[in-house]
């Protein structure tokens, strides 16, 4: 008899009911990931171009990795202080940002993007690489948790 019980127990568990189950919330449909994700990085251009760096950065994840050729960078606050000393050092101009995004995907917990930034100065120079950026959703809307440009 217990057998029988202890196998009625596990269909029931097998088929989802009468056992407690941790669920997570549905993950946001891919279409509304890549707008919303999509107008961030449009925000945080403008941010740049406007020479707001604190704005710019405010979207990194207290905990966000920074990955560029010249090393890695942790938390918001030298993400923040390492932009601060190579691109408004002595008052230098920061130029104008584009962000082109090649890819978003979706991800369970937030999403991925592959993009291309480009750099324009006053002068006529430009400066071009590649990101890929992780975001994740949380409370307080979206936040850069990883970004590895080159």
């Amino acid at each position: 008899m217990r057998t029988i019980w202890a196998l009625a127990v596990c269909a029931l568990c097998a088929a989802g009911a009468g056992c407690a189950q941790k669920t997570s919330p549905a993950p946001a449909p891919a279409a509304e990931v890549k707008t919303e994700v999509e107008a961030l990085l449009k925000a945080q251009a403008q941010d740049w171009s406007a020479g707001r760096l604190e704005a710019f950065c405010a979207v990194y994840a207290d905990d966000a990795l920074f990955i560029s050729p010249q090393g890695l960078t942790r938390g918001r606050a030298a993400i923040l202080a390492r932009y601060d000393k190579r691109y408004r050092q002595d008052g230098a101009e920061m130029g104008t940002l584009t962000l082109d995004v090649v890819e978003t995907r979706a991800t369970p917990d937030g999403a991925a993007v592959a993009l291309v930034w480009r750099l324009a100065f006053s002068d006529g120079k430009t400066a071009e690489g590649h990101s890929l950026v992780t975001l994740r959703r949380g409370s307080n809307g979206w936040q850069i948790v990883q970004d590895a440009s080159m």
